[in-house]
């Protein structure tokens, strides 16, 4: 069933590629998320997101249209409608 409102939880790991400012381009998505108003917890290789499936796809496309102007990377995604919710 389409329910917006239901609370997922989504492990994001983001990579930028050819750049040598790799911490900086870091921080950019680490804002991204900090200002999202969802909740999360950075940890040494992803960041765990938990927020309803409409918030969380909104912040992943977010993340995705900021990083594109930025530099070539990668964005490992895993989400989940039940784990963490």
């Amino acid at each position: 069933m389409h329910d917006p409102d239901r609370k997922i939880a989504c492990q994001i790991s983001y990579i930028p590629l050819r750049t040598e400012n790799i911490e900086e381009k870091v921080e950019k998505v680490l804002h991204i998320i900090r200002n999202s108003g969802l909740e999360f917890k950075v940890n040494s290789f992803a960041t765990e997101i938990k927020g309803s499936k409409a918030e969380v796809f909104s912040l992943i496309e977010d993340i995705f249209e900021t990083a594109e102007t930025e530099s070539q990377f990668v964005l490992d995604l895993k989400l989940s409608n039940i784990c963490g919710c």
